[in-house]
């Protein structure tokens, strides 16, 4: 049975690279190194942002965001995002890095670690429809092909900002590594 979990993670990992259609044109702001602090509050809080953490050389990385639920349709895709039961993604992503400005490691008063994503103004109004009409879904951060965080969907975001939770500052790292390596 693990056999096949695991399988079914592999098959949908290459399944979802496999997604992507073409090279993307426009490559994201930098990926911040140094993450900010955040007082602790609401997915819509604003990080303070140390000098240090200025525009960074460009990366070449494919970020996706793919949208999930738990319910099976035959238009998803099964993924095994290491819960009791698989979620069931579009198979095209509802966001890719051409909608993001900016991504920042943040950190909030009580130690807990997040990626902080800022969208375009194209990337806001995509993230701004998906989150009203999707509450309780989730969405599934993907760098390079491989599944690196899942977050539900709780409040409509009109802000362009979306926090979502990373395990650890190291994962954080980890993350960023995976988006600025070519």
């Amino acid at each position: 049975m693990k056999l096949l979990f695991k399988l079914t993670a592999l098959t949908s990992t290459v399944v979802l690279a496999a997604c992507q259609t073409t090279a993307p044109t426009q490559i994201p702001a930098p990926v911040d190194p140094l993450p900010p602090t955040v007082n602790q509050g609401t997915q819509a809080t604003t990080p303070t942002v140390p000098p240090a953490a200025a525009p960074r050389s460009q990366s070449n990385a494919v970020i996706t965001l793919h949208l999930a639920q738990q319910r099976q349709e035959a238009s998803l895709i099964p993924v095994d995002a290491g819960g009791n039961a698989p979620l069931y993604a579009l198979p095209k992503p509802v966001l890719t890095h051409s909608d993001m400005a900016r991504i920042s490691p943040v950190t909030t008063q009580d130690q807990k670690s997040h990626l902080l994503l800022e969208m375009t103004p194209q990337g806001t109004q995509k993230l701004s429809s998906i989150t009203q009409q999707a509450k309780g879904h989730f969405l599934l951060l993907s760098v390079q092909g491989q599944l690196v965080s899942v977050t539900r969907i709780g409040d409509s975001i009109s802000d362009g900002r979306l926090l979502i939770s990373t395990q650890s500052p190291q994962h954080t790292q980890a993350i960023i590594k995976m988006m600025q390596s070519k």
